[in-house]
């Protein structure tokens, strides 16, 4: 069983149209490049936006921390919740999809934190954020819209099952690996309850845990509550790329770009090639399943990554590069995975 999202303002039959097939259509590749560079440009735009309006002295950075905090605090939180009550959960999970994706996502995970450790310096924190950066991709500000464009509804319903996992996992363990970064110097003692406070007061997390909550009681939002979240939902993606955008005027790009460059390399390059491995090569998955988890793992490092490093005062340079970069070079880098697809597969 599948996940399926069906959003109050885009039903069954009306949004992009949905390609049937990677190779049987003439100029399927011409269009699918067409589909990336239609989704990514806005994604530009606005974190260009962002940026100059700062720069210009348009938007002052008290504006911009007030933002970022409006997207960490209530926008994303609220989005969250919406679309896991809307969600139809799976029963049961198809490990194989799953462990081609994540044990990549693992591995690549620990290996960023190791390179900012070791041959950067940073300290515990730092490196959390580093890791986080290797591995965590823009599943649902840039993944999302693009498999709908370019995957049939059997090869959505993978991606899906894989998204519906990616957020909670991925935001529980860095937001554990950041408490426990904080504690440095405290007693062990207290260590779990600072963790679980973390954990508890995270509105991500919150958002998250509330919206599969109400999910596994068969609970639904009165119709104006749902519409209120509608509207949060709709002011993420422009609200968080403009923050982004004006995040990037704070940092000094200039002999800071080894890092940044090692961190694009390993999340756009490497992780979907291994997840390519893994899926078609080891687990043998079908090529509906295979495509799927490719795709998500070509995805550039989330605009997740520089929240926390706002939020938690760790890295925040890190994050605001890498994502800038990986979001850049990501108009290539998915156009020659789209490109390939069909002959990995």
């Amino acid at each position: 069983m599948g996940i399926r999202y069906q959003s109050r303002a885009s039903p069954r039959g009306v949004g992009p149209p949905r390609r049937a097939g990677w190779s049987r259509r003439p100029g399927r590749r011409r269009q699918t490049l067409e589909s990336v560079i239609s989704i990514v440009a806005p994604v530009f735009a606005l974190g260009l936006l962002g940026y100059l309006s700062t720069r210009l002295g348009w938007f002052s950075d008290e504006a911009a921390g007030g933002l970022a905090r409006f997207v960490f605090d209530f926008a994303v939180p609220l989005m969250l919740v919406r679309v896991f009550v809307h969600a139809q959960l799976p029963s049961t999970f198809p490990w194989p999809l799953l462990a081609s994706f994540y044990l990549p996502a693992a591995v690549l995970y620990a290996a960023g934190i190791l390179v900012s450790g070791r041959l950067f310096g940073r300290d515990r924190m730092d490196r959390t954020i580093g890791g986080f950066s290797c591995s965590f991709g823009n599943a649902v500000l840039l993944g999302l819209p693009l498999a709908l464009s370019a995957l049939d509804d059997a090869e959505m319903v993978p991606f899906l099952i894989l998204l519906s996992v990616h957020g909670l996992g991925y935001l529980t363990v860095t937001t554990g690996l950041l408490e426990y970064g904080r504690q440095q110097g405290q007693p062990w003692s207290r260590l779990p309850l600072a963790v679980g406070r973390g954990m508890v007061s995270n509105p991500i997390i919150l958002g998250l845990a509330v919206g599969v909550t109400m999910n596994m009681m068969g609970l639904t939002l009165p119709g104006p509550v749902d519409r209120t979240l509608e509207y949060m939902q709709g002011a993420v993606t422009p609200c968080a790329l403009f923050s982004l955008g004006a995040s990037l005027t704070r940092c000094r790009i200039a002999g800071g770009l080894a890092e940044p460059v090692v961190a694009v390399a390993l999340k756009t390059v490497l992780m979907p090639v291994m997840v390519w491995i893994l899926a078609v090569q080891l687990f043998e998955l079908p090529t509906q399943w295979s495509r799927a988890a490719i795709l998500l793992a070509a995805q550039p490092t989330g605009v997740n990554v520089y929240l926390f490093a706002v939020r938690y005062a760790a890295a925040r340079e890190l994050a605001t590069t890498t994502v800038f970069l990986a979001t850049s070079f990501s108009l290539i880098s998915l156009s020659l995975v789209l490109y390939l697809l069909p002959l990995m597969t």
